[in-house]
This record gives C-alpha cells, structure tokens and sequence, in this order.
C-alpha cells in the first residue's frame, strides 16, 4: 500500500521539485555583469557597522598598504571616529574591521612612515594631534606601532621630540621595530646634542642617542636627512647633507660613501627607510639598500598621476600606480612598469580593458558603489581586486574579466529592496512547498477531489507568483 501511494503522488512531487530546481539554478547561476560586491564593516569588537567610518581611506593624503589579500586602510580622526585608527579589508573573507581606536591623545592626523616586517606585521609611523598643552594651543607628535591582522602588536606610543620632529626612517630588529627619528631640539632632554636617536617600539632600554661626532664624522655643518636599516650584518645607515652634497654613513661613523648632488634629495624615493612621498609628487631617484642612488623609472608622458598605494613586493615595498588618461577614458593602473587594466566608469557601468584594448562592461555601479571606477586596482591571490576604500569590490582575472559576479539572490541582497529576496524564493519554491504536501495526504480520498485541491493551489501560487514576478522583473534584469 504505502508503495503504490508512493507511486500515486511521484510524478506531480517530481515535477514541483523539478520546478523548484530550474528555478533555483537560475536564481543562483551567475548573473553578468551585476552590481559590486560590499564588504560587511566591523568595530574591534566585531560588532557590525552600518558603513565604514567617513573619512576611512582619504586617498587624497593617505595611503593604503596591501600585503596578499589583505589591505590596510588608515582612518583618519573624523566626528564618527573622534581619535582615528586602521581598518583591514579582507575581500575573500568578505569583511572590513576596524582596529581598537588610538589613545585620545594621539589622534591620527597623517602617515609619514609604513614598513612591512616579519609575520605579517606593518610597522607604522604617524603624525598625532594631541590634546592642547596648559600654555594653550595644539601639539602634534610623532608616534609609533606595529599592527597585524589580529590587531596591535604593540599599542601606539609617543616619540621623543615635539612638532618639529623629522621621521628619518624604520627598520626591522628582528621581530621589533625600529624608528630613526631627528627629535626637535629642546624638546626631549635625551636628544638635546643629537641629530638622531634610535628608538625600539615597546623597548624600554631604548631610545638610543647618536651624537653629532657619531653620525657626521665631525663635521659641524652636516644634517642626517634619512636612515634605514640595511641588516643584521650591517646596520643602520644614514644619509646626511654636508656641504650641498648627500653622503651615506655607516652606524658607527664609517664606510662613508661617494657623494651624491643635493639635488636628488626633492625627488628622492625612500622607500626603503619606509619613508612616504606626498601624493602626485613622482620619485627621480630613488635609494637602495646598499646606499646607492639610482635613476627612478619616470612616469608615462601625458597621463596624470593620482595617489597610489603601496604593495609588498618580493623584497621591498612597491607601487601600485594610476593615472588618468588625458585626453581618454578611465583610469590607467600600473605595477613595476607594467601596464594592468584600463578602469572606467560611465552610464553606470564599470567596464575594464586590457592595456590599450577595447572597456567591456564587468559590473553595474550602483549605490552605495557608484564611485567604484576610482578605486584601487590590487593584486589577489586569484587574480585582482578592484576596490572603494568604502569596501566596495568587484573580483577580477588578470587579463580584467570579471571573477566574481552575483547571483540573483545576492544581487537582491545587495540591493537593499525590503521583502524582496522573501518574495524571490516564494516564487522559485512556492509552488512545490503547496503540491507536494497534499500529494502526500491521504485525504481527501477522491481523485476529483484530489485534482481540485491541487488546481485551487496552483491557482493560488499563480495568483500570488505573477504579481510578485512582475515586481521583481526590474529588479532581477
């Protein structure tokens, strides 16, 4: 008996199911080109944000650092975030946190100093303003620390000097970082006679002073202008100004190099003492590890360049260039040399183009994502990122296809339409969840009576599906 039911009702329980699975394919088989990809924000404490702080990511004054598939982003000081902090994007994990917010009296004002280290460790160093002092008006600070991916490694801490500290460079001890700064003279007791002191974050027995006959060789009119670490073997080096001309000194006052015109030092790439250069300020020169000064790679002629991010290289950190094309279309991304993807945004639609190709469309700009076209263009694990320092994303193949398109039950998420995603499934499962249950009933017995349920059903979903169909239409095309 219960076979021959079984029998009874699998045709009408197999087409409902089979309903139901053509139209989940389709509700979840990827949709192209659809609207950007969002990153869920969250505060230290993993509580979610509604969206990313206002001033998360100013790429006018600061910059991003991107490390595999994790970016850093700084938040600068903003009435939502009164004292400023970072934030880490993950795209592949989907989300963006924020880091604990720096001490109230060491408010991020702008980066001067990013430098990667062992472990996934960044070793930072920013400008602070801080609390007005009792004789009144604002100071401002140098201060360090080191972040990773579970937060601060070592909590932000004042350097010595005041306002008219000069960073000169950062290093790596090992697992510790390591901050060569020229501290304002009157400032700090320890650093009254010194052009730098050495300063191991989260080591109390630094600072160490390095005096003027140390670091100039007993030359009077010497200025340290840079510092880097250049290994265990062999320390830090300085760069000091004598007499118009760059010289590089070894940490015990030896080793002096050939000189260098004064020149190169406006046009000078320190990047590998983690130096930052100003935004759209391109480098002429720039310095190696071993203290020699080499011509840097100048930019594209006509093309004007934008503020660009950093990435780890293989060795050293790199930059991710754009520019805008002039006269032309988009965006012009660039790393090493060599030319990425042409990034443009028009008639709300994002489209990529393999260097000088033809754009095709990869993804629809809606809100809040509108301004996606001016994001950043980094390297993934599994190809590139395109990404708004709002958290906006949209996942592309190396050669600029679109990786990572949405499918309708994600665009609908996305699009922030109330009651529709409920709506979607009530019409992809609506009607097998009404068929298949008085299929299976015993009653009522007749088959007429059977036949009618059924039609009186279906009719229902119809009249309750096509309505909903013809709402959700425009949204789904």
């Amino acid at each position: 008996m219960v076979f021959l039911r079984i029998l009874s009702w699998l045709p009408l329980s197999a087409a409902g199911l089979l309903w139901a699975a053509v139209l989940g394919l389709v509700a979840l088989w990827p949709q192209h080109p659809t609207g950007a990809r969002q990153l869920r924000w969250r505060n230290a404490a993993g509580q979610p944000l509604a969206s990313a702080p206002s001033r998360c990511g100013d790429v006018i004054r600061f910059p991003l650092f991107v490390e595999q598939d994790r970016i850093w982003l700084p938040c600068p000081a903003a009435p939502d975030l009164p004292t400023g902090t970072f934030a880490l994007l993950q795209p592949r994990r989907g989300e963006a946190r924020l880091l604990e917010p720096l001490p109230e009296h060491l408010a991020l004002e702008r980066v001067e100093g990013l430098l990667p280290g062992p472990g996934g460790r960044v070793g930072l160093v920013y400008r602070a303003g801080t609390r007005a002092s009792a004789a009144g008006g604002a100071r401002e600070a140098l201060v360090a620390a080191v972040m990773d991916a579970e937060g601060w490694r070592e909590l932000p801490e004042r350097l010595p000097g005041g306002a008219g500290s000069r960073l000169l460079g950062l290093g790596w001890a090992g697992y510790r970082l390591e901050v060569a700064i020229a501290p304002a003279r009157g400032e700090d007791t320890r650093a009254e006679a010194a052009d730098a002191v050495l300063v191991r974050v989260g080591d109390k027995d630094l600072p160490r002073t390095l005096t003027r006959e140390e670091m100039c060789l007993d030359r009077t009119d010497c200025v340290v202008r840079a510092a880097w670490n250049a290994g265990f073997a062999r320390g830090w080096r300085f760069l000091v100004e004598d007499g118009g001309t760059l010289r590089e000194v070894e940490e015990s006052g030896a080793g002096e190099a050939a000189g260098q015109s004064l020149q190169l030092l406006a046009g000078l790439d320190l990047r590998v003492a983690g130096r930052m250069r100003p935004p759209n300020l391109p480098a002429t020169h720039q310095l190696e590890p071993d203290g020699s000064i080499l011509p840097a790679q100048p930019p594209p002629s006509g093309p004007r360049p934008l503020p660009s991010p950093l990435v780890m290289g293989d060795t050293r950190l790199e930059t991710l260039s754009r520019f805008v094309l002039e006269p032309g279309e988009g965006l012009l991304h660039e790393w090493r040399g060599q030319r990425w993807n042409t990034v443009s945004g028009a008639d709300g639609l994002l489209r990529v183009g393999e260097g000088t190709g033809a754009l095709a469309a990869v993804a629809r700009l809606e809100s809040p994502c509108t301004h996606l076209a001016s994001g950043f263009l980094v390297p993934s694990r599994r190809g590139l990122t395109l990404l708004s320092p709002e958290g906006c994303h949209v996942g592309l193949t190396a050669s600029g296809q679109r990786a990572d398109p949405l499918n309708l039950l994600e665009h609908l998420e996305y699009a922030h339409v109330p009651h529709a995603l409920p709506a979607l499934l009530f019409v992809v499962l609506g009607l097998p969840a009404l068929l298949i249950p008085t299929s299976v009933a015993s009653r009522p017995r007749a088959r007429d009576h059977r036949l009618l349920v059924r039609a009186l059903l279906a009719s229902c979903y119809l009249l309750g599906a096509l309505p909903l169909l013809s709402w959700l239409w425009p949204l789904l095309s």
